[in-house]
């Protein structure tokens, strides 16, 4: 695994770094974002989707649990777990055709589901920083070397 850090200050800069990473990703790759509330996990996810060019705004499932985004190119999967008890729960959603698809998928509060999380899964962990009101502070675990140009 590669480990990166970023800041960044604004919902725009977060959605411009998402768009950065998004550039790099593959069908079928999994994005496990874990954070607390309110720290741009889906101001991250709206980022992707934009890249994707796709046209519905990107809102947390926390309700419906997932959130089908489709495109010329790529479909993403937007999961969101946080009232999930654990992994099974997520299995028994049928996690498991979606990453047979090649979709790209989102798993937000990724860290209550982690057990049915592929290895190989992108791991984001977002923070605030403190003292600024959009500041952020993101570390992804990434399986493969991601090109950060400017």
């Amino acid at each position: 695994m590669y480990k990166y850090h970023f800041k960044t200050h604004s919902p725009e800069e977060t959605k411009q770094l998402a768009k950065k990473i998004a550039a790099q990703l593959k069908p079928g790759d999994v994005l496990a974002i874990s954070g607390n509330l309110a720290s741009g996990k889906t101001t991250f996810t709206q980022g992707v989707t934009a890249w994707f060019n796709i046209n519905e705004y990107a809102l947390s499932p926390t309700f419906t649990y997932i959130n089908e985004y489709h495109s010329e190119n790529q479909d993403i999967i937007h999961i969101d777990a946080y009232r999930l008890s654990n992994g099974q729960e997520l299995i028994d959603m049928g996690i498991w055709e979606y990453l047979d698809s090649g979709a790209i998928i989102i798993v937000e509060w990724a860290d209550i589901v982690g057990e049915a999380i592929p290895v190989d899964a992108f791991g984001l962990n977002f923070r605030p920083i403190e003292g600024e009101e959009n500041g952020r502070e993101l570390v992804i675990n990434s399986p493969r070397v991601l090109e950060m140009y400017p």
